[in-house]
């Protein structure tokens, strides 16, 4: 809807369905991404599938049982805020919040029996808790044409088209005289449409920029909390709950298995070429149609003395293709022709003190892009912030993991 030609395009739909008798269907997401705030929602993405291997008891202050995810930590690449119902963190996260005295957030241990070194994750309990969250409940429920009226935009003219909305989605606000003057909160309201309701995480200004130069925090990680004087129209303002926090003794229980853990090490995770061309085939063979067909021997011989030499074997596999839905496999072609527009693009970043090297061979669905660099590791590097966002070791890592997510 940010596009300049989406009152054409809206017409179009509406005149194809009138002409056909077809009926639209849609989802409405919306997010203020002009909002200028003291406060940051912490974005955390889900847990992959073969990340988290289940759950695991620990028992809380009023002496409740609840469960923790048990996880194989070595599967996140992505090393960023997490979730499954709770939010964890990196190590990276902790240690900072440790070194910098930020003290009103604790952390437990998140076990990973994973049989690969990784970095850990931790999940956070802030100290704080914002009493009340205005949401779009009720706009969800009912989609009352009073509070569609009133949020006014596009939507009124989107519910006029549209047979019917699967999910009207708005970004929670937080009343200015709810939020603490610093620091770190959250917010819980289980009574949302959600089956789990809602649980965020807020960090004040000061921190953020604590955690970004200390690395332990990515601006990709992070949205602008929309701060309001009164609930807006079209929303519900709904009352939050506390969190009863992990008891001490569950607490330091994992801890010592964390420690035990740290001592023991373990080995580190490398895949070969010869693993990954293998399954490289293996899925060219499922899915067909995804994959291109092998790159000619002429260019073969043309490329081998170059920065794409170590991509060779896998060229001689498919010419590109559809990784997963969050990763495409560029042909030589395309990967020439995204390395001269990102490095014309990197150039513009004034700010940027390290620039990076190397050939695009794959971008992602968010329109991030994928470096195989000169020193064969690669990088992903984000369409937002200037920033690499995820390492892998060597182009067989690459390959397995983008697969891998789409398992």
């Amino acid at each position: 809807m940010d596009e300049p030609d989406a009152d054409v395009v809206l017409d179009k739909i509406q005149e194809f369905c009138m002409q056909t008798g077809y009926k639209a269907r849609g989802l409405y997401d919306r997010t203020y991404i002009d909002v200028v705030s003291d406060w940051y929602e912490l974005e955390a993405e889900s847990f992959k599938d073969n990340t988290r291997l289940g759950s695991f008891p620990v028992i809380n202050e009023a002496g409740e049982e609840i469960e923790l995810s048990l996880i194989s930590a070595y599967h996140e690449i992505n090393v960023s805020p997490k979730e499954w119902h709770e939010i964890y963190v990196p190590e990276r996260f902790r240690n900072a919040c440790i070194k910098n005295n930020i003290t009103d957030v604790e952390f437990c241990w998140t076990k990973d029996k994973g049989k690969y070194e990784a970095e850990q994750y931790f999940y956070m309990q802030p100290h704080q808790s914002i009493p009340q969250i205005v949401y779009d409940k009720e706009l969800v429920k009912k989609q009352s044409p009073e509070a569609i009226k009133a949020l006014g935009g596009y939507l009124p003219k989107i519910t006029a088209i549209f047979h019917n909305l699967d999910s009207i989605h708005l970004q929670d606000c937080y009343l200015k005289e709810d939020m603490p003057t610093g620091g770190i909160a959250y917010v819980y309201c289980p009574s949302t449409f959600s089956f789990c309701g809602r649980y965020k995480i807020l960090i004040h200004k000061d921190i953020v920029e604590t955690l970004i130069k200390e690395k332990a925090l990515s601006r990709s990680n992070l949205t602008p909390a929309y701060i309001v004087d009164v609930c807006p129209d079209g929303y519900t303002i709904g009352k939050t709950t506390t969190i009863t926090k992990i008891s001490k003794e569950s607490v330091e229980s994992c801890f010592k298995e964390y420690e035990k853990l740290k001592a023991k090490g373990r080995p580190e995770y490398i895949v070969k070429d010869k693993e990954a061309l293998k399954f490289l085939r293996k899925t060219k063979i499922e899915r067909k149609s995804d994959f291109n067909k092998a790159l000619s021997k002429k260019h073969i011989e043309e490329i081998s003395a170059s920065i794409y030499n170590s991509i060779v074997p896998y060229y001689q596999v498919s010419n590109g293709g559809l990784l997963s839905d969050e990763y495409t496999f560029l042909s030589y072609a395309d990967s020439l022709e995204a390395t001269k527009e990102f490095f014309e693009n990197i150039e513009k970043e004034e700010l940027l003190e390290a620039k990076p090297c190397g050939a695009v061979i794959s971008t992602c669905a968010d329109g991030d892009s994928v470096l195989l660099t000169d020193k064969e590791k690669v990088i992903r590097f984000s369409h937002e912030m200037p920033e690499i966002t995820s390492e892998w070791q060597n182009i067989a890592m690459f390959f397995v993991e983008a697969i891998n997510d789409s398992e």
